[in-house]
């Protein structure tokens, strides 16, 4: 018999699991580069695991979908784990650093919309300027200003979307 702490710790690595491979199946659908058009499930569930495992949950499942990833696309094996460890790290810390939990649970619409768009267009802009000085993809300045403004609009989506999510439906039943 499990005593509490192990049953919660195997709740949140299920959590980890569940939410790592619903990032990897949105990201396989969709060739590259159109998935960094559509990155709104990935701050989506990046954002829930932070809700439901705590601080660094994002990370974590960051850690996990960018291992699955890079397995589907071995010719950007160390840039699709980098950065989806820091995707998921920015989301955690924006997350921290807006103050989107106001409470242990309810989660500020606005806040969480703020810190989405800005940790989505930082990520987009960073992913932009790697490949391009290394050579993976040429400069081509309106495809990257679309990525970029697609980046925020999508953090805007899925900040709206996360915390109707959480505060309608799974922060009742989660906490």
């Amino acid at each position: 018999m499990m005593d509490k702490s192990s049953r919660m710790i195997s709740w949140k690595v299920s959590v980890i699991a569940l939410l790592s491979v619903a990032v990897f199946i949105s990201k396989i659908f969709l060739p590259s580069p159109i998935d960094k058009f559509m990155i709104v499930f990935q701050a989506i569930f990046y954002t829930l695991a932070n809700f439901m495992t705590g601080r660094f949950g994002g990370t974590m499942a960051g850690i996990v979908s960018g291992l699955l990833t890079q397995f589907w696309r071995p010719i950007f094996i160390p840039f699709t784990f980098l950065f989806a460890v820091a995707y998921g790290f920015m989301i955690d810390y924006f997350i921290l650093l807006f103050r989107v939990r106001s409470s242990p649970s309810v989660v500020n619409t606005w806040r969480l919309v703020a810190a989405l768009s800005i940790a989505s267009a930082i990520i987009g802009v960073t992913s932009m300027y790697v490949t391009v000085i290394i050579g993976i993809m040429p400069w081509a300045p309106l495809l990257y200003l679309m990525i970029l403004i697609g980046g925020a609009l999508n953090g805007v989506a899925a900040g709206y979307i996360t915390a109707q999510i959480w505060n309608r439906y799974l922060m009742k039943r989660w906490r």
